[in-house]
């Protein structure tokens, strides 16, 4: 069980909180459109991550904007809901 604190940290930090990206999907400590926000979070550093890669600017950390993507769409598949968080009807 996720705690208030754990979600501001997993905001800022997903990969502080969850070791995968479907872990965030798997959870049932939050709800889906805060399960969203925490991917998109993760989608960014990986982003960012990537660009810092091609400069050659890294410590060697591996990006995972694959599994990143793959939980996005994973969640949104699940929920009905699409990248921005609102309802499929």
């Amino acid at each position: 069980m996720f705690t208030a604190k754990d979600y501001d940290q997993a905001l800022l930090t997903p990969q502080k909180i969850f070791s995968l990206p479907m872990e965030v999907v798997e959870t049932e400590s939050l709800t889906p459109k805060q399960k969203l926000k925490v991917l998109k979070r993760w989608e960014a550093d990986a982003h960012d991550l990537d660009v810092a890669a091609d400069e050659s600017m890294t410590g060697g950390e591996r990006s995972r904007l694959g599994e990143v993507r793959t939980a996005i769409h994973e969640l949104c598949e699940r929920e009905g809901i699409d990248e921005k968080g609102t309802d499929l009807q």
